[in-house]
């Protein structure tokens, strides 16, 4: 379920993960997309759907780099109270 509100809201996915400030550069990148692709009419959605994926990369990579450190957390901790 957070990968599709990576896809459609990518600043907001890096948000519920606690990742303020790749939130804050994400949701940059997609404002100059939304501008970017309204100033090149010319080129209906070619700059939009550019950086619009840039986003959407980074904040799954980045929610994926979030569960994993989970993860690798509580598989530590898991290994520390059985000793």
């Amino acid at each position: 379920m957070i990968y599709l509100v990576a896809i459609v809201l990518p600043p907001l996915a890096l948000l519920i993960y606690g990742k303020i400030f790749q939130a804050i550069f994400n949701f940059l990148i997609c404002v100059l997309a939304i501008v970017l692709g309204l100033i090149f009419i010319l080129l209906p959605g070619a700059p939009f759907i550019v950086l619009w994926g840039i986003a959407v990369v980074h904040a799954v990579l980045a929610v994926n780099s979030a569960k994993q450190d989970e993860r690798a957390r509580q598989v530590a901790d898991s290994m520390r109270g059985r000793r």
